[in-house]
């Protein structure tokens, strides 16, 4: 789960395949101070889908694999990516037009803190 750095980027292969490809920024999980960039590769129905609805700062969640691939450039230099293919993707994050934060719970989540529950006699047991 991440936020997009940049709007995705949707190409057509020779053949008229949707790739769509776009980098996720993913803060580190006890290392907040992190970030760690990673590119994401869409195909198909799944491209044209990152491309419809995602935006740069849009917050997402996937599943995919990771692939590792090299090639060599015009002047022989090796070069290497590892990219993460998405198989499923999803809002991470409800739209808002207000400018609102999220509701308590997802405040509490995205936060790491908890809710508050009012008194012993609120809880139903």
């Amino acid at each position: 789960m991440g936020r997009l750095v940049r709007d995705p980027e949707l190409r057509y292969t020779q053949d008229g395949t949707p790739v769509c490809a776009f980098t996720i920024a993913v803060d580190r999980r006890f290392n907040r101070d992190k970030t760690d960039f990673i590119k994401i590769i869409a195909w198909r129905n799944t491209a044209e889908f990152c491309a419809k609805h995602f935006q740069k700062g849009s917050k997402i969640a996937l599943v995919g694999s990771i692939q590792t691939r090299t090639w060599e450039d015009d002047n022989g230099k090796k070069h290497g990516a590892v990219e993460v293919i998405a198989e499923s993707v999803y809002f991470a994050e409800s739209k808002r037009n207000d400018g609102q934060s999220g509701s308590p719970v997802e405040d509490a989540i995205t936060s790491g803190g908890f809710i508050p529950v009012g008194d012993d006699e609120d809880l139903p047991f």
